[in-house]
């Protein structure tokens, strides 16, 4: 099948082709280079479509939820600094963590669970921070998803923007410069892990694509990349920068946990 994908992806170039099919194979997202993915997903009162995601998301929305507390991400470094925002507060085996994908995910994630039926009091979806902003955004963003104006659509706008957060990002800033500044900003460490972390954070005075500040530390330090990411967090968290940075998820997981 993926053969055949490449196929029919060199024709359609060939022969200026938009060729559109479906299919229940995963192994597709590989090629989500080359390819442009939806995810569909089927509600009792409404088909939605998710893009650029990850199966993470679809498998939570079609299945149970396995904790009691649930946070949707964006992607696997958001996924890190949520584990360790769980583990600072004692939590981490109160809390599991899905990602979404695309942040325009965020929206239809959420709508998907309502219109589930699906209780989302215990449920926070987590943007980066570097689009949709402010409120009145995330209201427009969602409004697009939840189109009616009848008294359940807008509870349902309402119970989803209330479960919407996001990190405290510079204006401007994408995460992964963000963290790598602090990085940067660092100096020195008494740690010898750490040192090494800031020395090839330093290494990196320029980067084409912002996500390369983070990923090119890990492949520096020649790290599994979820190991990576981990110790990469774990220096971040000991900053001045990190309580901010995570202020307002914090403050929603600590809420949740309870004393």
């Amino acid at each position: 099948m993926m053969a055949l994908i490449n196929v029919i992806l060199d024709r359609s170039i060939e022969k200026s082709l938009q060729v559109v099919f479906t299919t229940h194979r995963e192994t597709v997202i590989s090629l989500s280079e080359k390819l442009n993915i939806r995810h569909l997903l089927s509600t009792p009162t409404k088909t939605l479509c998710f893009n650029d995601t990850t199966p993470d998301a679809i498998n939570r929305l079609t299945g149970v939820q396995h904790k009691p507390i649930e946070l949707f991400v964006e992607d696997d470094l958001s996924s890190a600094i949520i584990t360790k925002v769980a583990s600072q507060l004692r939590g981490k085996r109160l809390v599991s963590i899905q990602r979404f994908g695309a942040a325009s995910n965020c929206f239809t994630a959420a709508a998907g669970l309502l219109f589930s039926k699906q209780d989302i009091s215990n449920t926070l979806f987590v943007l980066d921070g570097d689009v949709y902003k402010t409120q009145e955004e995330k209201i427009q963003r969602l409004n697009k998803v939840i189109t009616g104006t009848d008294d359940l659509s807008e509870n349902y706008k309402a119970q989803a923007i209330n479960v919407i957060k996001q990190y405290e990002l510079p204006i401007g800033s994408k995460p992964e410069t963000y963290l790598h500044g602090i990085i940067c900003n660092i100096g020195k460490s008494d740690n010898e892990e750490f040192q090494e972390i800031i020395d090839a954070a330093n290494d990196i005075i320029v980067a084409d694509e912002s996500h390369k500040y983070i990923n090119e530390i890990i492949e520096r330090l020649g790290l599994e990349r979820k190991v990576g990411l981990s110790k990469i967090i774990d220096l971040v968290a000991t900053t001045e920068e990190w309580n901010e940075y995570i202020a307002e998820i914090k403050a929603w997981i600590s809420d949740k946990i309870g004393p």
